[in-house]
């Protein structure tokens, strides 16, 4: 009995340091872009860097002072030497200079090549807290998908200008070569084009001041532009403009031999080309952007929409309660059912959850529920980090949980876990449906989402919203309300109209809480009926349909 309690602690014990393991390496795998609530921890890390470069600097400016006089000593020395008229004679003297030469030297030697403090060794062993690569494709991909949804030209996001709002902030020289470099990596040839020019531009604005600064460490100079440019505009055929690209970059640095092999062989290229052929241009929506990205993200679309039927009322109706206090609601659509509830969080509960969930916030991540593994993923399609509460987990998730119950008239045992979401730089969300399963395994008795709710948590100062592409409805994130939308018909199929984006974030920090209603379990609730019956009987939210 005591060898099979060894063995079952044995196996606990090598469970849980893998589970360790595994939220070690997620904690490692900061991705601060994902989430402008943990950006904060990138300037401590910097203060703190700063802080100790400082340090190596005075101990630095200690051992040149060191190094000064000891230069000055041996300078004396010779000086003493060359001066004597009877150089060596004295034994004193040769014998002091025999024993500088063989351990002075090897001394200065230890002494030059011997670390500056631990100040080295400290900024080593910071560098793992340092953004990796992935955060910066993170941050990138953000700042591109955030151009192409609010159709923003590279020069205007460079300058400050975002979607018509002029910010007093801008991107340097090396930032705009940044994006074209990540830009060329993915083929997007006319947007990397775009970045590089901005750059150029930039770079002629900022004038000597910043070229100082800049090409202090790793440039960019203005040559390393123009030839990137012409490196770009070759991709697309555009020889012509390449050519010119390169000649400004050889007058620039004149004496760069990589500059000039590779003008060279473009000049032979351009010169033996037919002069009909075509400039090559990549197919900037072979991706389906238009649709994971739509442009009326911004809610200025001109496209007609069917008003009729659409009011705001007090729901008393879904729940006894409501008698009391009845919910200002706001039908936004009829078919799918699309609600906007107000005032479901008030300001406290909102800091609660935001403040409590800090520190705990993951990269958001999808599991493949048809793959075999239910190995976790850090999604790619949106860029957030989130975390799950249970609606039991406290006091405040029990008491929106069943006002969320009230407003809906759907019963609240059969729900998800709340999910906590805080979107990142550029944060955005593609474009998706919220159900799980296809008509024919739904009806298998696999749970699925019925309804989603989307709390919105605090203000977005630009950008942020909720775009339908179907229905041409966007939803800005307005602090406590609550937008809430049936995923199936009531017929219990999917309801592909609620096809939704969570549109890129501009400026701000956009906290959202979504919980989601299972189907199962809702049969006295919403039962499934004929699309043509009236819905007026039925004990949830469609009850408030005139």
């Amino acid at each position: 009995m005591l060898f099979w309690r060894l063995v079952l602690l044995g196996l606990l014990l090598l469970f849980l340091s893998l589970s360790f393991g595994q939220w070690q390496e997620k904690d490692v795998q900061k991705r601060y872009s994902r989430s402008v609530v943990n950006m904060d921890e990138l300037l401590n890390i910097e203060d703190d860097l700063v802080s100790n470069v400082e340090k190596l600097a005075e101990a630095l400016s200690r051992k040149a002072k060191t190094i000064k006089w000891g230069v000055f000593k041996m300078m004396k020395r010779r000086q003493k030497y060359k001066t004597s008229r009877e150089l060596f004679a004295n034994p004193i003297d040769s014998f002091s200079l025999v024993r500088h030469m063989q351990s002075d030297w090897l001394m200065w030697l230890v002494y030059l090549e011997k670390p500056v403090g631990e100040e080295l060794a400290y900024l080593h062993s910071r560098m793992p807290l340092l953004p990796k690569y992935s955060d910066f494709i993170d941050a990138a991909e953000g700042i591109r998908k955030m151009q192409a949804t609010y159709q923003m030209l590279a020069s205007d996001i460079a300058n400050g200008l975002l979607d018509g709002v002029q910010y007093n902030s801008s991107l340097k020289p090396i930032d705009c070569l940044a994006m074209g470099h990540h830009l060329m990596n993915d083929s997007r040839w006319s947007a990397a084009e775009q970045w590089i020019s901005a750059g150029i531009e930039v770079k002629g604005k900022k004038g000597k001041s910043s070229s100082m600064e800049m090409e202090l460490l790793r440039g960019p100079k203005v040559a390393d532009l123009c030839r990137t440019l012409g490196q770009v505009q070759m991709k697309q055929k555009n020889h012509e403009a390449a050519l010119q690209a390169y000649q400004l970059a050889l007058k620039l640095s004149p004496h760069d031999a990589e500059i000039f092999a590779e003008y060279r062989v473009l000049e032979q290229r351009y010169l033996t080309l037919s002069s009909i052929e075509p400039i090559e241009q990549e197919d900037e929506d072979s991706d389906g952007e238009s649709l994971l990205f739509p442009p009326c993200c911004s809610g200025r679309c001109e496209v007609s929409r069917n008003l009729t039927g659409l009011y705001c009322v007090y729901n008393h109706v879904t729940s006894p309660f409501l008698q009391l206090a009845p919910i200002k609601t706001e039908i936004l659509s009829i078919d799918p059912f699309v609600l906007l509830f107000h005032d479901m969080i008030s300001q406290k509960e909102s800091t609660l959850i935001r403040s409590s969930s800090k520190e705990h916030m993951l990269p958001s991540a999808t599991t493949d529920v048809d793959a075999s593994g239910s190995e976790d993923h850090v999604a790619t399609f949106r860029t957030s980090k989130s975390v799950w509460y249970s609606s039991t987990s406290n006091d405040t998730t029990k008491r929106i949980t069943e006002r969320l119950g009230d407003a809906t008239g759907l019963d609240m045992n059969f729900t998800e876990y709340f999910q906590v979401i805080n979107y990142g730089l550029g944060g955005f969300f593609e474009t998706h449906l919220d159900m799980l399963l296809s008509d024919r395994s739904r009806f298998n008795g696999t749970r699925d989402r019925l309804a989603t709710t989307l709390f919105y948590l605090n203000e977005v100062r630009q950008g942020g919203g909720t775009h339908f592409p179907r229905l041409n409805l966007t939803v800005f994130p307005q602090p406590g309300s609550a937008l809430f939308w049936y995923n199936l018909d009531t017929r219990g199929n999917d309801h592909t109209s609620t096809l939704h984006t969570g549109c890129p974030v501009i400026v701000g920090s956009k906290w959202v809480m979504s919980k989601w209603v299972e189907d199962a379990g809702q049969e006295f609730k919403r039962p499934c009926v004929d699309s043509s019956s009236s819905t007026k009987e039925l004990p949830s939210a469609e009850r408030l349909l005139i």
